[in-house]
């Protein structure tokens, strides 16, 4: 078997983090707000179809 040798011009400790990292860190906040807003909209809707599609009770 051949022995893999390492490139000395390439430093896996120095690379910083990932760019879409930082990207990924603010979609899950976005998911978090859409869950709220899809919830409140379910509820809204489900209200809607309760009330005969008056508005006023929801």
């Amino acid at each position: 078997m051949e022995k893999v040798t390492e490139n000395p011009n390439f430093e896996t400790k120095n690379l910083p983090p990932p760019n879409h990292q930082m990207d990924a860190d603010d979609d899950d906040e976005n998911v978090k707000q859409l869950k709220e807003c899809s919830s409140l909209n379910l509820s809204l809707q489900d209200c809607l179809v309760d009330s005969n599609r008056d508005w006023k009770p929801c």
